[in-house]
Protein backbone atom coordinates (compact mmCIF):
# COMPACT_ATOMS: atom_id res chain seq x y z
CA UNK A 1 0.00 0.00 0.00
CA UNK A 2 1.06 3.61 -0.51
CA UNK A 3 2.80 5.65 2.15
CA UNK A 4 0.57 8.11 4.02
CA UNK A 5 1.86 11.14 5.92
CA UNK A 6 -1.46 11.48 7.71
CA UNK A 7 -1.35 7.87 8.90
CA UNK A 8 2.25 8.36 10.09
CA UNK A 9 1.13 11.42 12.03
CA UNK A 10 -1.73 9.49 13.65
CA UNK A 11 0.67 6.78 14.81
CA UNK A 12 3.09 9.39 16.18
CA UNK A 13 0.24 11.10 18.05
CA UNK A 14 -0.67 7.73 19.58
CA UNK A 15 2.94 7.29 20.76
CA UNK A 16 2.94 10.78 22.29
CA UNK A 17 -0.48 10.20 23.85
CA UNK A 18 0.83 7.03 25.46
CA UNK A 19 3.88 8.81 26.89
CA UNK A 20 2.22 12.04 28.08
CA UNK A 21 0.38 10.71 31.09
CA UNK A 22 -0.02 11.67 34.71
CA UNK A 23 3.71 11.63 35.33
CA UNK A 24 4.96 13.47 32.25
CA UNK A 25 2.24 16.09 31.79
CA UNK A 26 2.21 17.01 35.48
CA UNK A 27 5.99 17.44 35.51
CA UNK A 28 6.46 14.92 38.32
CA UNK A 29 7.98 12.29 36.04
CA UNK A 30 10.33 14.78 34.38
CA UNK A 31 11.50 15.99 37.78
CA UNK A 32 11.99 12.56 39.38
CA UNK A 33 14.00 11.12 36.48
CA UNK A 34 15.82 14.21 35.17
CA UNK A 35 15.38 17.55 36.95
CA UNK A 36 16.48 16.23 40.34
CA UNK A 37 19.95 15.65 38.81
CA UNK A 38 20.44 19.38 38.33
CA UNK A 39 21.91 21.21 35.36
CA UNK A 40 23.41 18.01 33.93
CA UNK A 41 19.95 16.51 33.40
CA UNK A 42 19.81 17.67 29.76
CA UNK A 43 22.08 14.81 28.70
CA UNK A 44 19.67 12.33 30.28
CA UNK A 45 16.79 13.71 28.22
CA UNK A 46 18.77 13.40 24.98
CA UNK A 47 19.72 9.80 25.80
CA UNK A 48 16.14 8.88 26.75
CA UNK A 49 14.84 10.42 23.50
CA UNK A 50 17.24 8.36 21.37
CA UNK A 51 16.37 5.16 23.24
CA UNK A 52 12.65 5.90 22.90
CA UNK A 53 12.97 6.38 19.14
CA UNK A 54 14.89 3.12 18.74
CA UNK A 55 12.49 1.09 20.88
CA UNK A 56 9.41 2.51 19.11
CA UNK A 57 10.76 1.70 15.66
CA UNK A 58 11.74 -1.85 16.63
CA UNK A 59 8.37 -2.64 18.24
CA UNK A 60 6.46 -1.21 15.26
CA UNK A 61 8.63 -3.18 12.84
CA UNK A 62 7.96 -6.44 14.67
CA UNK A 63 4.24 -5.70 14.88
CA UNK A 64 4.09 -4.83 11.17
CA UNK A 65 6.11 -7.86 10.05
CA UNK A 66 4.19 -10.44 12.08
CA UNK A 67 0.81 -8.62 12.13
CA UNK A 68 0.63 -8.94 15.91
CA UNK A 69 -2.55 -8.21 17.84
CA UNK A 70 -1.22 -7.77 21.39
CA UNK A 71 2.01 -7.29 23.34
CA UNK A 72 2.53 -10.97 24.19
CA UNK A 73 3.06 -11.77 20.51
CA UNK A 74 5.77 -9.12 20.22
CA UNK A 75 7.45 -10.34 23.40
CA UNK A 76 7.45 -13.85 21.99
CA UNK A 77 9.49 -12.63 19.02
CA UNK A 78 11.84 -10.63 21.25
CA UNK A 79 12.65 -13.17 23.96
CA UNK A 80 11.22 -16.52 22.86
CA UNK A 81 8.14 -18.53 23.95
CA UNK A 82 9.61 -19.80 27.24
CA UNK A 83 10.59 -16.49 28.81
CA UNK A 84 7.52 -14.69 27.51
CA UNK A 85 5.32 -16.60 29.96
CA UNK A 86 6.97 -14.84 32.90
CA UNK A 87 7.23 -11.38 31.34
CA UNK A 88 3.69 -11.58 30.01
CA UNK A 89 2.47 -11.37 33.61
CA UNK A 90 5.03 -8.67 34.44
CA UNK A 91 3.70 -6.42 31.69
CA UNK A 92 0.15 -7.18 32.76
CA UNK A 93 0.93 -6.08 36.32
CA UNK A 94 2.64 -2.97 35.00
CA UNK A 95 -0.39 -1.99 32.93
CA UNK A 96 -2.65 -2.45 35.93
CA UNK A 97 -0.52 -0.44 38.37
CA UNK A 98 0.24 2.25 35.81
CA UNK A 99 -3.48 2.65 35.22
CA UNK A 100 -3.89 3.18 38.97
CA UNK A 101 -1.39 6.05 38.70
CA UNK A 102 -3.41 7.63 35.86
CA UNK A 103 -6.66 7.30 37.79
CA UNK A 104 -5.06 8.78 40.92
CA UNK A 105 -3.73 11.60 38.72
CA UNK A 106 -7.30 12.32 37.64
CA UNK A 107 -8.36 12.48 41.28
CA UNK A 108 -5.48 14.85 42.12
CA UNK A 109 -6.46 17.11 39.22
CA UNK A 110 -10.07 17.28 40.45
CA UNK A 111 -8.76 18.16 43.91
CA UNK A 112 -7.05 21.20 42.37
CA UNK A 113 -10.57 22.31 41.36
CA UNK A 114 -11.84 21.70 44.93
CA UNK A 115 -13.83 18.69 43.73
CA UNK A 116 -13.85 15.22 45.26
CA UNK A 117 -10.80 13.01 44.57
CA UNK A 118 -13.11 9.99 44.23
CA UNK A 119 -15.28 11.75 41.65
CA UNK A 120 -12.18 12.46 39.56
CA UNK A 121 -11.28 8.78 39.66
CA UNK A 122 -14.80 7.70 38.65
CA UNK A 123 -14.97 10.19 35.77
CA UNK A 124 -11.69 8.80 34.43
CA UNK A 125 -13.04 5.26 34.75
CA UNK A 126 -16.16 6.04 32.70
CA UNK A 127 -14.22 7.99 30.05
CA UNK A 128 -11.75 5.12 29.55
CA UNK A 129 -14.51 2.56 29.09
CA UNK A 130 -16.26 4.86 26.60
CA UNK A 131 -13.31 5.19 24.20
CA UNK A 132 -12.56 1.45 24.42
CA UNK A 133 -15.89 0.81 22.72
CA UNK A 134 -14.47 2.32 19.50
CA UNK A 135 -11.47 -0.06 19.26
CA UNK A 136 -8.00 0.93 17.97
CA UNK A 137 -9.35 3.38 15.38
CA UNK A 138 -11.09 5.28 18.15
CA UNK A 139 -7.86 5.45 20.14
CA UNK A 140 -5.88 6.78 17.16
CA UNK A 141 -8.56 9.30 16.20
CA UNK A 142 -8.78 10.57 19.77
CA UNK A 143 -5.01 11.08 19.94
CA UNK A 144 -4.83 12.80 16.56
CA UNK A 145 -7.23 15.45 17.89
CA UNK A 146 -6.16 15.83 21.52
CA UNK A 147 -2.37 15.49 21.37
CA UNK A 148 -1.57 18.54 19.16
CA UNK A 149 -3.69 20.66 21.50
CA UNK A 150 -2.06 19.31 24.66
CA UNK A 151 1.51 19.61 23.38
CA UNK A 152 0.89 23.17 22.21
CA UNK A 153 -0.59 24.24 25.54
CA UNK A 154 2.23 22.67 27.60
CA UNK A 155 4.80 24.36 25.38
CA UNK A 156 3.05 27.71 25.82
CA UNK A 157 3.03 27.34 29.62
CA UNK A 158 6.79 26.64 29.69
CA UNK A 159 7.62 29.43 27.24
CA UNK A 160 5.47 31.94 29.10
CA UNK A 161 7.08 30.98 32.42
CA UNK A 162 10.60 31.27 31.00
CA UNK A 163 9.81 34.61 29.41
CA UNK A 164 8.62 35.93 32.78
CA UNK A 165 11.35 34.39 34.94
CA UNK A 166 14.34 34.66 32.61
CA UNK A 167 16.15 32.19 30.40
CA UNK A 168 19.61 32.26 31.96
CA UNK A 169 19.81 32.14 35.74
CA UNK A 170 18.94 29.01 37.70
CA UNK A 171 18.21 28.62 41.41
CA UNK A 172 20.89 25.94 41.41
CA UNK A 173 23.18 25.53 38.42
CA UNK A 174 25.11 22.63 39.93
CA UNK A 175 24.81 19.05 38.71
CA UNK A 176 24.11 16.14 41.02
CA UNK A 177 27.04 14.03 42.18
CA UNK A 178 25.19 11.03 40.69
CA UNK A 179 25.27 10.42 36.91
CA UNK A 180 21.97 10.94 35.11
CA UNK A 181 22.34 8.29 32.41
CA UNK A 182 21.13 5.34 34.57
CA UNK A 183 17.96 7.30 35.35
CA UNK A 184 17.44 8.02 31.64
CA UNK A 185 17.68 4.32 30.82
CA UNK A 186 15.33 3.44 33.69
CA UNK A 187 12.83 6.04 32.50
CA UNK A 188 12.86 4.65 28.96
CA UNK A 189 12.50 1.09 30.22
CA UNK A 190 9.44 2.01 32.26
CA UNK A 191 7.70 3.80 29.41
CA UNK A 192 8.58 1.11 26.90
CA UNK A 193 5.93 -1.08 28.49
CA UNK A 194 3.09 1.30 27.66
CA UNK A 195 4.42 1.64 24.12
CA UNK A 196 4.68 -2.13 23.81
CA UNK A 197 1.06 -2.54 24.90
CA UNK A 198 -0.27 -0.12 22.27
CA UNK A 199 2.15 -0.38 19.34
CA UNK A 200 1.92 -4.17 19.32
CA UNK A 201 -1.74 -3.84 18.30
CA UNK A 202 -0.92 -1.73 15.22
CA UNK A 203 0.61 -4.37 12.97
CA UNK A 204 -2.37 -4.50 10.65
CA UNK A 205 -2.76 -0.71 10.64
CA UNK A 206 0.67 0.13 9.19
CA UNK A 207 0.41 0.62 5.42
CA UNK A 208 4.05 1.21 4.50
CA UNK A 209 7.36 0.59 6.36
CA UNK A 210 8.31 4.26 5.96
CA UNK A 211 5.43 5.13 8.30
CA UNK A 212 7.32 3.37 11.10
CA UNK A 213 10.38 5.62 10.79
CA UNK A 214 8.41 8.83 10.27
CA UNK A 215 6.07 8.25 13.21
CA UNK A 216 8.98 7.26 15.46
CA UNK A 217 10.93 10.36 14.48
CA UNK A 218 8.06 12.82 14.91
CA UNK A 219 7.00 11.46 18.29
CA UNK A 220 10.54 11.27 19.69
CA UNK A 221 11.40 14.79 18.57
CA UNK A 222 8.20 16.26 20.05
CA UNK A 223 8.56 14.41 23.35
CA UNK A 224 12.27 15.18 23.68
CA UNK A 225 11.79 18.87 22.94
CA UNK A 226 8.91 19.18 25.38
CA UNK A 227 10.79 17.30 28.11
CA UNK A 228 13.85 19.51 27.63
CA UNK A 229 11.80 22.71 27.90
CA UNK A 230 9.78 21.37 30.82
CA UNK A 231 12.92 20.35 32.70
CA UNK A 232 14.55 23.71 31.95
CA UNK A 233 11.53 25.44 33.52
CA UNK A 234 11.27 23.21 36.61
CA UNK A 235 14.94 23.78 37.49
CA UNK A 236 13.98 27.42 38.11
CA UNK A 237 11.46 26.49 40.80
CA UNK A 238 13.46 23.68 42.42
CA UNK A 239 12.79 24.96 45.94
CA UNK A 240 9.02 24.66 45.35
CA UNK A 241 8.98 21.00 44.23
CA UNK A 242 8.08 19.69 47.69
CA UNK A 243 5.04 21.98 47.86
CA UNK A 244 3.24 20.68 44.77
CA UNK A 245 1.86 17.23 43.99
CA UNK A 246 1.70 18.47 40.40
CA UNK A 247 4.85 20.51 39.55
CA UNK A 248 3.11 22.04 36.53
CA UNK A 249 1.21 24.31 38.91
CA UNK A 250 4.50 25.64 40.31
CA UNK A 251 5.03 27.24 36.89
CA UNK A 252 1.59 28.85 37.03
CA UNK A 253 1.58 30.55 40.41
CA UNK A 254 0.72 33.97 38.94
CA UNK A 255 -1.83 32.78 36.38
CA UNK A 256 -5.50 33.73 36.57
CA UNK A 257 -7.95 31.10 37.94
CA UNK A 258 -9.56 30.72 34.51
CA UNK A 259 -6.19 29.98 32.88
CA UNK A 260 -5.29 27.52 35.64
CA UNK A 261 -8.61 25.74 35.13
CA UNK A 262 -7.97 25.50 31.38
CA UNK A 263 -4.52 24.01 31.96
CA UNK A 264 -5.99 21.57 34.45
CA UNK A 265 -8.38 20.31 31.77
CA UNK A 266 -5.42 19.78 29.42
CA UNK A 267 -3.58 17.94 32.19
CA UNK A 268 -6.55 15.68 32.76
CA UNK A 269 -6.78 14.89 29.04
CA UNK A 270 -3.07 13.99 29.01
CA UNK A 271 -3.64 11.58 31.88
CA UNK A 272 -6.67 10.21 30.05
CA UNK A 273 -4.83 9.37 26.82
CA UNK A 274 -2.25 7.23 28.63
CA UNK A 275 -4.87 5.51 30.77
CA UNK A 276 -6.76 4.56 27.61
CA UNK A 277 -3.54 3.24 26.03
CA UNK A 278 -2.74 1.05 29.04
CA UNK A 279 -6.23 -0.39 29.39
CA UNK A 280 -6.43 -0.86 25.61
CA UNK A 281 -3.26 -2.98 25.64
CA UNK A 282 -4.40 -4.97 28.67
CA UNK A 283 -7.92 -5.65 27.43
CA UNK A 284 -6.77 -6.80 23.98
CA UNK A 285 -4.31 -9.19 25.63
CA UNK A 286 -6.98 -10.66 27.92
CA UNK A 287 -9.59 -10.86 25.15
CA UNK A 288 -7.55 -13.71 23.69
CA UNK A 289 -8.46 -15.94 26.65
CA UNK A 290 -11.71 -14.41 27.95
CA UNK A 291 -15.04 -14.70 26.05
CA UNK A 292 -15.87 -10.99 26.37
CA UNK A 293 -15.29 -7.92 24.17
CA UNK A 294 -12.19 -5.84 25.04
CA UNK A 295 -14.21 -2.84 26.25
CA UNK A 296 -16.06 -5.03 28.79
CA UNK A 297 -12.80 -6.55 30.06
CA UNK A 298 -11.25 -3.09 30.36
CA UNK A 299 -14.30 -1.78 32.18
CA UNK A 300 -14.20 -4.50 34.82
CA UNK A 301 -10.44 -3.99 35.25
CA UNK A 302 -10.59 -0.24 35.89
CA UNK A 303 -13.54 -0.58 38.26
CA UNK A 304 -11.54 -3.09 40.29
CA UNK A 305 -8.63 -0.64 40.53
CA UNK A 306 -10.65 2.28 41.94
CA UNK A 307 -10.06 1.48 45.67
CA UNK A 308 -6.26 1.32 45.14
CA UNK A 309 -6.13 4.93 43.91
CA UNK A 310 -6.46 6.07 47.54
CA UNK A 311 -2.73 5.47 47.97
CA UNK A 312 -2.20 8.92 46.43
CA UNK A 313 -0.73 10.27 43.20
CA UNK A 314 2.71 11.43 44.39
CA UNK A 315 3.35 8.26 46.43
CA UNK A 316 2.51 6.05 43.46
CA UNK A 317 4.66 7.98 40.97
CA UNK A 318 7.66 8.29 43.33
CA UNK A 319 7.85 4.60 44.24
CA UNK A 320 6.23 2.65 41.39
CA UNK A 321 7.91 4.45 38.50
CA UNK A 322 11.56 3.81 39.45
CA UNK A 323 10.72 0.25 40.61
CA UNK A 324 9.11 -0.78 37.34
CA UNK A 325 11.81 0.98 35.39
CA UNK A 326 14.40 -1.31 36.96
CA UNK A 327 12.27 -4.45 36.52
CA UNK A 328 11.66 -3.68 32.87
CA UNK A 329 15.30 -2.99 32.01
CA UNK A 330 15.61 -6.54 30.78
CA UNK A 331 12.69 -6.16 28.38
CA UNK A 332 14.07 -2.89 27.00
CA UNK A 333 17.47 -4.53 26.54
CA UNK A 334 15.94 -7.44 24.62
CA UNK A 335 13.96 -5.03 22.41
CA UNK A 336 17.09 -3.00 21.61
CA UNK A 337 19.15 -6.13 20.92
CA UNK A 338 16.47 -7.73 18.76
CA UNK A 339 17.78 -6.40 15.38
CA UNK A 340 21.28 -7.70 16.13
CA UNK A 341 20.14 -11.10 17.40
CA UNK A 342 17.61 -11.46 14.59
CA UNK A 343 20.16 -10.61 11.87
CA UNK A 344 22.66 -12.99 13.38
CA UNK A 345 20.25 -15.92 13.62
CA UNK A 346 18.26 -15.10 10.48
Amino acid sequence: MRFSWWHSLKISMTIIGTMIGAGFASGREVWEFFGSYGAGSAFGIVLATLLLFTASVIILKISWKYKTQHYSEVLSQVMGPRMVRVFDYLVMMYLLTSTIVMMAGSGATFQQWNISFTLGVLVMTGAVVFILMFDLKGLMSMNSVLIPIMVTVLLLVCLQFLQNSGWISLENDESSSLPVWPSAITYTAFNTMSLLAVLSTMGKQIRHPAEIWISGGISSFCLGSLAFLYNFSLLRVESLMSQYDIPLFALMRDYSPVWVLSISVILWLAIYTTAVSNVHGLSFRLSETLPFPPWAIGGVAVLGLVPLTQLGFTTLVTFLYPLYGVLNLFILTMVLLYPFIHNKTG
